[in-house]
């Protein structure tokens, strides 16, 4: 289902309402903020698995090359997640020979492998792009056939992807509980999540 598809996993962030510390490589449960999100699919075969991260940001880099990932590097996280995303989308248009790619956020650690499923099976039906939703609201997760690659690799600014999803007509949103689609941002958020994994 994933043999054709990279993974593109957003990890450059700043961290800037974490507080003190850098919030992926927080401790949670155990383990990072970001190898939970990092390992989503990580027993299925995919064409990549490829992460962006900041130039200073080496604890994130080692997490993720010892998870499989190829490591591509963002001279300049303060410009945002569009640019993240940009850089990112260039390397798997030009490095790899991926059908479709999948957007992740390093900050999602609770995205289970059937809501992507849901996602890649969007696509077997004949969509160009899926996106997940939750409270009505658009979410990465999402994956974009290769026609949206040039699209994507342009983006610029603080902006994801949603406005390029928003402009596709062959495109479906996937539903999802808000826990999964949860993000760590601040000191709060990673109380919540040990208590949503804690009980």
């Amino acid at each position: 289902m994933f043999d054709r598809t990279a993974i593109l996993l957003l990890a450059s962030g700043l961290s800037s309402r974490f507080g003190t510390g850098d919030k992926l490589m927080a401790d949670l449960d155990g383990r990072p903020v970001l190898a939970r999100a990092a390992g989503a699919l990580a027993n299925r075969p995919v064409a990549k698995r490829v992460a962006v991260v900041g130039t200073n940001q080496g604890a994130r880099a080692a997490c993720l090359e010892a998870l499989g990932f190829e490591i591509v590097l963002n001279p300049a996280p303060e410009d945002g997640q569009g640019r993240t995303l940009a850089i990112g989308s260039r390397y798997v248009r030009d490095a790899t020979e991926a059908d479709s790619v999948l957007i992740l956020l390093g900050d999602m650690p609770f995205v289970t492998d059937t809501h992507l499923e849901g996602l890649a099976r969007a696509l077997s039906q004949g969509a160009s792009a899926a996106m997940s939703e939750t409270g009505g609201r658009l979410s990465p997760p999402a994956v974009f056939r290769c026609d949206h690659f040039d699209q994507l690799a342009a983006v610029t600014g603080d902006r994801g992807a949603r406005r390029i999803f928003e402009t596709i007509p062959a495109r479906q949103v996937v539903a999802a509980a808000p826990d999964l689609l949860m993000d760590i941002d601040c000191g709060l958020d990673l109380q919540r999540a040990e208590e949503l994994l804690n009980g």
